[in-house]
């Protein structure tokens, strides 16, 4: 089992995240072997419409404290993390640099809306490996050369439904599709297999609605399907204002509501209550992070000392951060892109104390390592767990 590791932090700024270097200024050679530090990258949607900072600034925190302990093997790890916007062009362009230019060996804590969809021809190509602390898009989990370590919005959105239906009870479940680019139509395959598993039928599938528009129409709909829960797709403000407008339109009572796991923060929480909007669900892809649970200490005292937020999104990057130094410490010989790559595919898996499951790259054409989630609530105490691991098939 991956232990936690209690290292002092080697302390950097994070503020403004296009590129972040950790350690070492020895030249490496070009196959990223033996001289120099071993360069890791990140293709992250930093600014954008939904932006994922914190995910590669937990990796970072990792890579901090490895390094003031002596790094992997006497070696230091550079941590490269590029920004691309949420913007396609620069995805492809921030993978290239980091594979042809900084020779990195491999590709952690990343957080995307549109790589994995533009790079992962190009990672299978080059055949370096990509664990992202958050994979967004199907193709996060469809790539023989990429294995994220969070469920991913589609799978989330499986557990959601079985929970609405297999055990709280609901009838009356509708789907909610707030659309997004690459998402809309996973989100319907998903829901006609949802079907066919439990011999539920959505009432209604409402996909009358872009991501960050007004819910009204959608919410509406709802009123009129005479729906018993409703699972939507929602970052935090938009499942803040969703709330909202559910408050308005008088359905708050006698329906369940249930949203994704990147909803689940401390701020979503204080924001729900002030708007008397409090009894969302949200899946949790990790731990739940607002227990007192022990197994969190190790992963909220390296965050803490960074100063990353403590968010469902940050463990994210603080796992597959540590899955790569354990996987680096396995390998017996030089560390290049083609013996990380080895590591990965050859590896056993490794039970990390904030997943649901082992965790495994393994072959294969495809990965979904995590699919376990847990269920919490918000409430006038805060987020409360009211179910434990389960994963919706």
């Amino acid at each position: 089992m991956l232990s936690p590791r209690k290292r002092p932090v080697l302390f950097l700024s994070t503020a403004s995240i296009v590129l972040l270097t950790l350690a070492g200024c020895a030249p490496a050679s070009p196959d990223g072997s033996e001289e120099g530090p071993i360069k890791i990258g990140a293709v992250s949607s930093l600014t954008g419409p939904a932006p994922f900072p914190e995910v590669p600034a937990a990796a970072q925190a990792v890579f901090d404290r490895v390094n003031a302990s002596g790094g992997i093997n006497g070696r230091q790890i550079e941590f490269i993390s590029v920004d691309d916007g949420a913007d396609p062009a620069l995805a492809s362009k921030a993978a290239r640099r980091l594979i042809d230019e900084d020779q990195v060996v491999a590709l952690v804590g990343s957080a995307s809306l549109v790589e994995c969809t533009v790079n992962s021809t190009f990672y299978a190509q080059e055949g370096v490996v990509s664990v992202p602390g958050i994979g967004v898009e199907p193709a996060c989990f469809a790539s023989a050369n990429i294995a994220p370590v969070n469920n991913g919005t589609v799978q989330g959105f499986a557990n959601l439904l079985f929970y609405a239906s297999e055990e709280l009870g609901n009838t009356r479940v509708c789907p909610v599709i707030l659309k997004s680019p690459g998402l809309t139509e996973p989100y319907l395959d998903l829901i006609e297999r949802w079907e066919e598993a439990t011999g539920s039928t959505a009432p209604l599938v409402d996909t009358s609605v872009s991501f960050g528009d007004d819910p009204t129409p959608a919410i509406l709909a709802v009123r009129d399907a005479g729906c018993d829960a409703v699972v939507f797709n929602a970052n935090e403000p938009i499942a803040v204002a969703f709330m909202n407008t559910v408050k308005r339109q008088g359905l708050l009572e006698g329906i369940d509501w249930l949203t994704l796991t990147s909803a689940y923060s401390e701020s979503v929480a204080t924001e729900l209550e002030r708007q008397g909007t409090l009894g969302l669900y949200a899946n949790s892809e990790f731990l739940p992070f607002t227990t007192d649970d022990s197994r969190l200490d190790d992963w909220r005292s390296t965050l803490n000392k960074a100063e990353v937020p403590l968010t469902s999104l940050s463990m994210g990057g603080f796992v597959s951060a540590e899955i790569l130094v354990d996987v680096l410490s396995s390998i017996d010989g030089p560390i290049t892109r083609e013996s990380v790559t080895v590591a990965f595919t050859t590896m056993s898996e490794i039970a990390h104390p904030l997943l649901g499951m082992p965790y495994v790259f393994g072959p294969g054409d495809a990965h979904l390592p995590n699919r376990s989630s847990q269920m919490v609530q918000v409430t006038e105490s805060g987020w409360v767990t009211v179910r434990g691991w389960a994963v919706g098939q």
